[in-house]
């Protein structure tokens, strides 16, 4: 039966992120995902329980190891920056950010989470873009609207008013009421140029 910790590391597989739970003192690796055991597994054999210690430790930096330390000591969150070697000869950059967690139990304590983002891959990339746009598209909803509802009704009752404007001014003065007349119909054509931008807007997307 899968359980809900199974799920999680499901989806962080499904989402391109390698993580990892570990012992607490020990460091030592209790469940991870795929993405985690190939960061490394290839480079050099190791003992499954000390993939973490000596297959990702090393590949901080001094700076970072000693954050990662106290962090570790004092169980609270931290973000630190990994670099591991790739096949091609470069670097492979991570940012791992770690959280501490209960494994359900007493007996079994607690527990920390590591999960490593990537700075580069196109599958994080991919879901990135994904959000940035869907919040980019909630955001011209968002405008729409508030030009439909708001500019839009305001100017078509600044229309309305500078034709009734017009209306009374004509029988004062036949100059001045062309020119509130003309002025309505100006204020009018704004409104249908500005409805007809939204409703295309609204189209193209």
């Amino acid at each position: 039966m899968t359980t809900r910790r199974d799920d999680v590391y499901a989806l962080l597989q499904e989402i391109g992120l390698p993580a990892v739970r570990l012992q607490l003192v020990s460091g030592e690796v209790i469940e991870f995902n795929e993405l985690f055991s190939s960061l490394f597994k290839a480079a050099a054999p190791l003992d499954q329980r000390l993939w973490f210690v000596d297959g990702v430790l090393p590949h901080v930096n001094a700076e970072d190891r000693t954050r990662w330390e106290s962090a570790f000591a004092n169980q609270f969150p931290v973000q630190i920056h990994v670099a591991f070697g790739s096949v091609e000869g470069g670097n492979l950059d991570f940012e791992m950010r770690s959280s501490f967690t209960s494994l359900g139990g007493k007996k079994l304590g607690r527990s920390i989470l590591c999960v490593f983002i990537p700075l580069a891959n196109p599958v994080f990339e991919r879901v990135c873009d994904e959000h940035v746009s869907l919040g980019r598209e909630l955001e011209r909803d968002r405008i729409r609207k508030e030009l439909h509802k708001g500019a839009s009704q305001q100017l078509l009752g600044a229309a309305f008013g500078c034709k009734v404007l017009a209306g009374k001014v004509a029988k004062l003065s036949e100059s001045l009421g062309k020119e509130a007349s003309e002025l309505a119909q100006l204020v009018n054509e704004a409104v249908i140029e500005l409805q007809n931008l939204v409703q295309s807007t609204g189209k193209k997307d």
